[in-house]
């Protein structure tokens, strides 16, 4: 399972916030386009990141964001 999870980045990159957004994807293409359409609507700039395999925006504001996709334990491997 892959799970969305937005960052919120201060002025020199560090992470000031992390929230996991639902829902939960089964395939990692799935979890990173919808990653994608989260980046693009923050109403700021935009892309993907090479380097860390990850979407980042910016919102009107100018706060910066990343959206990593990672890959959790569902319930039925952890058991």
């Amino acid at each position: 399972m892959f799970q969305i999870v937005r960052l919120m980045l201060n002025d020199a990159g560090d992470i000031i916030a992390r929230r996991p957004l639902l829902p939960l994807f089964e395939l990692r293409e799935h979890a990173m386009a919808v990653a994608r359409n989260e980046a693009s609507g923050l109403w700021g700039d935009f892309g993907y990141d090479e380097q860390r395999q990850c979407w980042w925006a910016t919102d009107a504001r100018g706060r910066k964001y990343r959206f990593d996709v990672e890959e959790i334990a569902s319930a039925e491997n952890a058991a």
